[in-house]
């Protein structure tokens, strides 16, 4: 077996990559779209915006491999987690997705609180208690939409969506199913308690199987559409931090990485269930089935980068190239301005579903670099929080293993290293997570013998590396130590909680 067509569906953009056994990049078709941000707390986005990406990727797709004489072998996909689409018996949206940035669901979070109590919950779930998961939005769903609710057949995640478009089955895996607070994360079967006391019945979920499954066959009419042969084995590969964690070597302990897209994740490999004590961390089921991750996640990182392009820069290719050449020209700390990372609330190390981010310390001397760079040290700074949390449950890290948008801006990364005072390290490809669901396909298929043969056959090529600088690290040590103060002096104050009432 030679290649395995990838299926990558991020926040931004639905991706479809053809690799072959060595991890080489055959071709790339790629669609972009946008969420849509409501207002008062409510992000959605409609399904059919991944339909026509997916049918645009795959019909690129098609023409390339039927030109080469290229036959796939498998498709594998992998997902943006803890959204939710309620479908109909045919597999039809009845309602927009409500997006893993969605925070209307407060008041179901309260319920449950009051039901089971946040501790019951994260040792039973991985999770802490908040509206990014997707039970407490099934439960607004149910509370506010009855009549979407009754005709509901299956409550499905993106990744389960595109699965049943490619497909026709109803299927979940593991690392995705964790992000529902619906799956007991020690024995990964659907939670007997979680359903009693959410009013989700088993019924609405799909069929709940280990990450790298088989969950069907290319159906007729995709391959029709494609030109490739029907029947292709569909493999679910995971959730895209599970994926993008076996890309990046986070295959033992004490392995990490992070990896910054729309938002940013800190992970760690685990061979048991991790709790923080104050609940802070996340634990969730590995891409590798029958192992965990430890997990601590930013909501918005990579978005806010993008937000401030598209609002402050001229359009055109070349944005992003002048964003790292200003960024560049600003010194550490960015000219006495702070960024606070918490656009559509805060998850690790806060977990503050109120909290807004904002520009802090602006004078008439700061210029536009200033604000370029406080974004990268506001992210940088936020992760760093998150290892923190991390390292006090897995033990020391001395390197972290870096993907994601933003990590082709060699600054950001020197930023990253100096800030965590830790080695960095960036491999050649930049999709970890489109490679790691190769993997996870690869093994699954015979391809490779098992995970860490899969990594050393993807990459071949020696690794970008970023030393620390001491006298860099010693200033973002005190910065660091300002933006904690900044946050606790803003959310003790009430200042979140009056700016979010409606006037």
């Amino acid at each position: 077996m030679e290649h395995v067509l990838v299926v990558d569906v991020g926040t931004s953009s639905l991706k479809v990559m053809l690799y072959n056994s060595s991890g080489g990049l055959l071709f790339r078709s790629s669609q972009e779209y946008h969420s849509e941000v409501l207002g008062n707390n409510r992000v959605e986005q409609s399904a059919f915006t991944w339909k026509d990406a997916l049918l645009y990727t795959f019909k690129e797709t098609g023409k390339f491999v039927h030109d080469k004489k290229i036959d796939v072998d498998a498709i594998s996909v992998t997902s943006q987690r803890a959204s939710v689409i309620p479908v109909n018996r045919e597999g039809e949206p009845l309602h927009k997705a409500l997006m893993w940035q969605d925070k209307r669901s407060v008041e179901q979070c309260d319920q449950l609180s009051q039901h089971l109590g946040l501790r019951a919950m994260y040792i039973r779930t991985g999770l802490r208690l908040n509206p990014y998961f997707s039970v407490p939005k099934m439960m607004w769903l149910r509370d506010n939409e009855p009549e979407i609710f009754k005709q509901t057949h299956k409550m499905l995640g993106v990744q389960d969506y595109v699965i049943y478009l490619l497909t026709n089955k109803f299927v979940t895996d593991w690392s995705q199913a964790c992000r529902t607070m619906l799956m007991n994360i020690s024995d990964f079967q659907w939670d007997e308690d979680m359903l009693r006391h959410t009013g989700i019945s088993v019924d609405l979920l799909p069929e709940l199987v280990p990450p790298g499954s088989v969950a069907g066959s290319l159906t007729n009419e995709i391959a029709e559409l494609a030109g490739i042969p029907s029947g292709i084995p569909v493999i679910i590969g995971g959730g895209d931090q599970q994926c993008a964690a076996l890309a990046l070597n986070v295959l033992k302990a004490g392995d990490a990485e992070a990896n910054t897209g729309t938002g940013s994740f800190a992970i760690a490999h685990s061979e048991k269930p991790q709790f923080d004590k104050d609940c802070r961390t996340l634990c969730s089921a590995s891409a590798i089935p029958g192992k965990w991750i430890v997990e601590a996640g930013i909501f918005n990182s990579g978005a806010i980068h993008r937000w401030f392009r598209e609002e402050f820069y001229p359009a055109g290719e070349n944005a992003y190239d002048l964003m790292n050449e200003e960024a560049a020209q600003s010194p550490v700390g960015s000219n006495g301005l702070m960024m606070l990372p918490h656009f559509e609330g805060s998850a690790a190390p806060y977990w503050n579903p109120l909290a807004k981010g904002m520009f802090f310390n602006v004078s008439l001397a700061n210029k536009r670099c200033d604000f370029t760079r406080a974004i990268l040290e506001g992210i940088t700074l936020e992760v760093k929080s998150n290892l923190a949390l991390i390292e006090n449950l897995i033990g020391k890290i001395s390197m972290v293993s870096v993907a994601g948008g933003l990590t082709t801006l060699g600054l950001f990364n020197q930023i990253q290293s100096d800030a965590f005072n830790k080695m960095i390290i960036r491999y050649d490809n930049n999709e970890a997570s489109s490679l790691g669901a190769l993997m996870s396909a690869g093994v699954t298929m015979g391809i490779y013998t098992d995970y860490e043969a899969a990594f050393k056959k993807i990459s071949a090529t020696d690794p970008l590396v970023y030393q620390p600088d001491a006298k860099n690290n010693e200033k973002y040590e005190k910065l660091h130590i300002r933006k904690d103060e900044l946050y606790k002096s803003i959310n003790q104050g009430g200042v979140y909680n009056l700016f979010n009432e409606v006037l």
